[in-house]
């Protein structure tokens, strides 16, 4: 079902574009959006009840979901259709995203981007606050639940978090992070540019 809609999605969507993008565009856009994030939480949650494997299309890997991990151990041919176009409105393509590329929009800060952009990255999972500051900026008590979940993996608590202690795993280089521990820091809002 997910598949026979993911390609109707992309045969209207192209037909859409070559319609010179007009209202009727807008519409299949609003559907379709719905679709896929329906398609991502369905597939999300037989992931979950399958012992939350890794799933391609938003399951749970280590514990949070694609989206959470702002998509960045995820493969381009792998990405929803909904994530793909909102890494191509900042600037990524296949090449660009699978290697892991530094691009302009990494120099901006949240207010900097347009109304598009930033839309495009809260499509990709971040917010003012992942993007801008990593959460360094809140108390344990504020931090949503995922975030809560990675910093503990990560070994912060709600005293070490608050009081700003250095953790061991504040010390290492991305590389010696194990995919899991990757996984925790995209979640708060770090990548290999950003940490190294």
């Amino acid at each position: 079902m997910a598949f026979l809609l993911l390609n109707a999605h992309n045969l209207i969507d192209s037909c859409c574009h070559m319609a010179g993008n007009g209202s009727a565009g807008n519409i299949f856009a609003k559907l379709f959006k719905k679709v896929d994030e329906h398609v991502d939480q369905h597939q999300t949650s037989a992931a979950a009840s399958a012992g939350g494997a890794a799933n391609p299309f938003g399951g749970k890997k280590f514990g949070f979901t694609d989206k959470q991990a702002k998509y960045e151990d995820v493969t381009w041919s792998k990405l929803p259709l909904s994530a793909r176009k909102a890494a191509k409105v900042i600037g990524f393509e296949e090449k660009s995203w699978d290697n892991k590329e530094w691009l302009d929009i990494d120099d901006y800060d949240w207010e900097e981007m347009s109304a598009e952009q930033r839309m495009a990255c809260e499509t990709l999972g971040w917010d003012r606050e992942s993007w801008d500051s990593k959460y360094e900026d809140k108390y344990w008590s504020e931090l949503p639940a995922h975030v809560k979940q990675a910093a503990e993996k990560l070994g912060w608590n709600k005293e070490k978090w608050d009081d700003d202690w250095d953790v061991p795993s504040w010390e290492k280089e991305w590389a010696e992070f194990t995919p899991e521990e990757q996984r925790c820091l995209h979640v708060l809002g770090y990548y290999v540019h950003t940490w190294d």
